[in-house]
């Protein structure tokens, strides 16, 4: 990446930008759960404090009670409460350093309890969150993205996220406290010896450095691989039946090892450079301790520091460095979590989200009228239009069919009055009223879609047909389910209506899965109803039997067809021919058979496909 003079940008600096557009984004979340993380920092102030004061007993004990050098004055006071004989205070000195650790140990357990509480409520807040969002997303965004790389955004990135949220606040303060504190200490014990243990530190920041750069670069491409794996598993799964019904087992797995090992090479890369750099931090604080010893011990011989300081030294030393190779760690696991946080920080400022206008209220209750108002629109901004000058009025109580070739803009209209999308040009009026005026809680409320491969959730059937109402009563949804001619294979199954169905509805037929949906359909009897050719999964027979109710269905409500069968105009009053987009014909059958050259060419071809009209 390339700053604004053309040289490339540090890329320790960007990881650092990412952090803070983390925090300002999902910072929000800790308001919440202040308590907890005001216990868990108790804790470990508290842990560090005892971690200064843990390695005192020892020196006492070696230099006054072994080596019978006299107590220094900030002591005095144990002579008091045990008497001057050496050999009396290293009873008292064991089990104050009991004591300590027995304390080191309970706030250190608050400590990491604490945090890890609050960081999973944290993090399960953030994924409801950018679980939300995924809702609220257009159309549009979902479909250029990959089903597999968003369940791997919402599973896998949210959890890496809590590095940035949760252990890097608590570690950062964790670390510089315990370095600072040891640091100030050491200076005023010996600063001869604190500077030899200094030493290492530039050494090991500027490795960090190097090497955190490169484990970002592989990490971020191990994660890209995962993520097409996971879409690649997704897509093979949904398209089972498919693969094994053209026989490309074969052709799936290969597609699969490739990515597979491109992940693993990456991943190998990142572990390779972060266990390079741990053996280094190995080898850099061997050389600071042996420093450190072979100059406190000269120290120690010439009688310039007691024994016990250079026992204190080395256990403040390995409680300086180990914060500081955590520190560093710490970098290498921000290094990683960042390209999580990127990617999660794309889905969540992606603005391509259909929303209430400021001044929406809540829709009243629709008569039906229904204007389409040259109405244009177009998927990408630089794309082709797909609906140009939409101009019609549907009204109440009307049936209207929407014909025309595959891609002719049918679903398209129907996504806009839905407030899937939002047209660039014209405006849809319900009763007169712009959609965009009402909440769209509100306006989808009032309109009822029976789509023609339907999805049916991994829940009981009485579940799936209250979908629409969840507080349907029990009369209602068996009331429905007889409506959509559903009652009867329903009480075949093994539960009946709390028969579990698998997920995208493989335990039913193809017949018995649109009968479920027309059911929803019954159940909200909304004033506006939108059918994707409802009975085309339907055999001959069921489909006589569901027409009466689908009559009923249709009875006083404003209703939009999309057909595929001609079979499908006889219930309808107006018919609109889409052709890339345009209405080329408008009016009744017989009318667009005079009138219209492309309704006549699509009667023909399903004439010649066997099927009849009327």
């Amino acid at each position: 990446m390339l700053s604004k003079n053309g040289k490339p940008v540090d890329e320790q600096r960007i990881s650092y930008r990412v952090i803070l557009q983390a925090f300002r984004t999902f910072g929000r979340f800790y308001k919440k759960h202040w308590p907890l993380i005001g216990l868990a920092f108790t804790g470990l102030i508290l842990s560090v404090l005892i971690a200064l004061l843990l390695p005192w007993p020892l020196k006492l004990i070696l230099d006054y009670v072994i080596l019978k050098n006299p107590l220094p004055q900030d002591v005095t006071f144990l002579t008091d409460w045990f008497g001057e004989a050496p050999e009396a205070m290293l009873g008292p000195l064991v089990v104050a350093f009991i004591l300590l650790n027995i304390l080191n140990s309970i706030f250190s357990y608050i400590h990491k309890i604490g945090l890890l509480s609050a960081g999973e409520k944290i993090i399960m807040d953030v994924r409801e969150f950018i679980f939300a969002h995924l809702q609220r997303l257009s159309l549009s965004y979902h479909g250029d993205k990959k089903s597999g790389d968003l369940v791997y955004r919402v599973i896998t990135d949210v959890r890496e996220l809590r590095t940035i949220l949760v252990q890097v606040p608590q570690e950062l303060v964790y670390r510089l406290i315990m370095i600072a504190s040891h640091i100030g200490l050491m200076m005023l014990l010996e600063w001869r010896l604190a500077l030899v243990a200094f030493s290492v530190l530039p050494i090991l920041y500027f490795y960090h450095i190097r090497i955190g750069t490169g484990v970002q670069k592989a990490t971020k491409e191990k994660k890209s691989k995962q993520s097409e794996m996971a879409s690649l598993i997704a897509e093979n799964v949904m398209a089972m039946a498919l693969v094994k019904a053209y026989g490309q087992e074969d052709l799936q797995k290969k597609r699969f090892e490739k990515e597979n090992r491109q992940s693993m090479d990456s991943g190998i890369t990142a572990m390779r450079l972060a266990k390079k750099f741990r053996r280094f931090n190995d080898i850099l604080t061997a050389t600071g301790t042996a420093g450190v010893v072979f100059y406190g011990g000269w120290l120690a011989l010439e009688g310039k520091i007691l024994p016990g300081t250079l026992i204190l030294f080395a256990s403040y030393l390995r409680n300086l460095y180990r914060p500081i190779i955590k520190f560093a760690d710490m970098m290498l696991k921000v290094a990683k979590s960042q390209v999580a946080v990127k990617r999660l920080m794309e889905l969540v400022e992606c603005d391509m989200v259909v929303r209430d206008a400021p001044d929406a209220v809540p829709a009243p209750k629709f008569r039906g009228r229904i204007e389409f108002h040259h109405v244009s629109f177009r998927y990408h901004k630089r794309g082709p239009e797909v609906l140009q000058d939409i101009h019609f009025t549907v009204h109440p109580g009307e049936t209207i069919a929407l014909v025309g070739h595959s891609g002719a803009g049918k679903t398209t209209l129907i996504s806009l009055l839905l407030r899937f999308y939002d047209p660039q040009k014209g405006k849809i009026l319900i009763d007169g009223q712009d959609i965009r005026s009402y909440t769209l809680k509100s306006l989808r409320e009032q309109i009822t879609v029976v789509l023609q491969e339907g999805r049916l959730f991994n829940k009981t059937i009485r579940e799936n047909i209250a979908f629409g109402k969840p507080d349907a009563t029990e009369e209602e949804i068996i009331h429905a389910a007889r409506l959509a001619q559903a009652h009867e294979f329903i009480m075949q199954m093994p539960q009946g209506y709390d028969t579990m169905v698998d997920e995208g509805g493989e335990n039913l037929s193809g017949g018995q899965r649109q009968r479920i949906h027309i059911a929803r359909a019954f159940i909200r009897n909304t004033p506006i109803l939108i059918l994707d050719e409802p009975s085309t999964a339907l055999d001959a027979k069921t489909e006589s039997k569901l027409r009466q109710a689908m009559r009923d269905l249709l009875q006083g409500k404003t209703t939009f067809i999309i057909a595929h069968k001609f079979t499908t105009l006889q219930e309808v009053d107006r018919i609109v021919v889409l052709e890339r987009g345009r209405i080329v014909g408008l009016g009744s059958h017989d009318k667009l058979m005079q009138t219209c050259l492309t309704y006549q060419k699509l009667f023909g071809l399903q004439l010649a496909a066997g099927e009849s009209y009327g």
